[in-house]
This record gives C-alpha cells, sequence and structure tokens, in this order.
C-alpha cells in the first residue's frame, strides 16, 4: 500500500469519526467524492415528505421576509419534513439552509434532511451554502428546475423575483394538466400542494396569481377552484396547513 493511498485511508476514518457517514451522504469511490441523485439523497434522508423552497437569492439578512423563511424552514423540519432548494449563499436558499442545519444539529439528524440543487454554470458564479447535502450538479437550468421543483410541496417565499415566478408556475402548469388529466384521462397523476407565504413587505403572490388566472387562457378562473393552492400570513396558518397535507399525503405514499 503506498504512502499515499494510507494518508487518503486516514483522512477518511478522521472525516468518519467526527461524523457519521450519513451526515455526509456521499460515497468514497477510490480517490473521489462523489454527489448522490435527489433520489437517493432523499431516500437517505428518512423523511416521507420533502418540500421545494422557491425563493431569490437576493433578499436582505435584516428583512422581515429573511426571517421569516428561517422561521418557515424550522417549521418544515419541526413537522417531519425535509427540504429542497438553489443551493447558493444569499437570500432565501441561505435563510432556508441555515434554519435547517441550525434544527439538523442540535437534533442529530440526518443531513440530507437539507438538499441543495447547483448547476454547472452557477458554480462559476456563485458560491454554494455551508453544509447542506447537494445532489448532482444539473446541468443546465431545466434540469436543476424540475429537481429543485421535486418536492411533494412547494412555498413560494415571501419575496421573489422572475427566476422564483419561473419556478412557481412550473408547480402551478403541471398542477392544471395533472388534474385534467386524472379528472378526463383515469389516471394518478402527482398534483403539488402550492403555498405562497406573504407578508405586508414581500411579493404581493396573491394579486399576480389572480392576474395570471384572468388573463391568460387558463380552464379554471376562480383560485378557490384550486385545491392545491394556498396563500398565508402568519406561522400559525403556515404549519397548520403542512400538518393537513401530510396526513393527507400520509395516507397516499
Amino acid at each position: 500500500m503506498s504512502s499515499d493511498h494510507r494518508k487518503f485511508q486516514r483522512t477518511v476514518s478522521a472525516l468518519l469519526s467526527e461524523r457519521s457517514a450519513d451526515s455526509f451522504c456521499l460515497y468514497f469511490n477510490k480517490r473521489e467524492i462523489i454527489s448522490m441523485t435527489i433520489s437517493e439523497l432523499k431516500q437517505k434522508s428518512g423523511a416521507k415528505l420533502f418540500a421545494s423552497i422557491l425563493g431569490k437569492s437576493t433578499i436582505s439578512k435584516e428583512s422581515e421576509e429573511y426571517a421569516t423563511i428561517s422561521r418557515f424552514s424550522e417549521i418544515l423540519l419541526e413537522n417531519g419534513y425535509g427540504i429542497i432548494h438553489g443551493g447558493y449563499t444569499g437570500g432565501a436558499m441561505s435563510a432556508a439552509s441555515d434554519s435547517a442545519n441550525h434544527y439538523i444539529n442540535k437534533h442529530n439528524l440526518s443531513q440530507c434532511l437539507n438538499i441543495a440543487v447547483p448547476q454547472k454554470q452557477h458554480d462559476n458564479l456563485w458560491e454554494r451554502v455551508r453544509e447542506a447535502q447537494f445532489t448532482d450538479t444539473a446541468e443546465d437550468i431545466f434540469q436543476r428546475l424540475k429537481i429543485v421543483t421535486s418536492g411533494d410541496i412547494a412555498i413560494v417565499c415571501p419575496q421573489g423575483g422572475d427566476g422564483t415566478e419561473l419556478e412557481e408556475t412550473i408547480v402551478f402548469h403541471e398542477n392544471v394538466i395533472h388534474e385534467e388529466m386524472n379528472k378526463h384521462g383515469g389516471h394518478n397523476e402527482k398534483v403539488t400542494p402550492l403555498i405562497f407565504f406573504q407578508t405586508k413587505n414581500g411579493t404581493d403572490w396573491k394579486c399576480l396569481i389572480e392576474t395570471k388566472i384572468k388573463v391568460l387562457d387558463i380552464l379554471v378562473k376562480n383560485m378557490s377552484d384550486y385545491k392545491w393552492l394556498h396563500f398565508v400570513n402568519s406561522f400559525e396558518e403556515f404549519e397548520k396547513i403542512i400538518k393537513d397535507i401530510k396526513k393527507e399525503l400520509g395516507q397516499i405514499i
């Protein structure tokens, strides 16, 4: 055995003595650390449900919106959900990831409850968040969007930009299509509960969705007909909804 190989083995042993293999959610293959797919990370986490957290990367740490994201991320973990987010420092991604890490470390839970989704082009521009468990790097925005929005529920942060709107539109559109397939085609396609958390000075998501339904050629013209669509303004409302959804989905998964 070469000295380099022995040195590598000692490094691996030291890492595993500080944190379990579960904490790293990584496989060691010779001298490479190999990331995992979203499905593998979800399975390794032990959680039955995951929430996609959708929000912009430029939210001030001193803002009400940042604090709101931190708190509702903690509420999700408290209720047995894992989280999925974009994985780069700043704004919603940092707020969600840091809050999740704090809860995970405090309660000695799997680090795989905090899943981040990097993109090849973004790695050259932005720093990744710390301690999150990363999926395989997405080749482009389309692959990344598919993974980021793969949660069992989707939470839209109280402040968003055009990227956030793109993410929520994917979930919204797929829900509309899946409902029609289920209703008229005898399918059993997944419909993802979509929760918009609103604050006084944040994005008026309800106005945006109302406008979308009004001006676009959409079959349903009344928001109340979308049973998967939720708008909340408090942590109490938020927790009640995710508890109800968990109970409902628990009968399905």
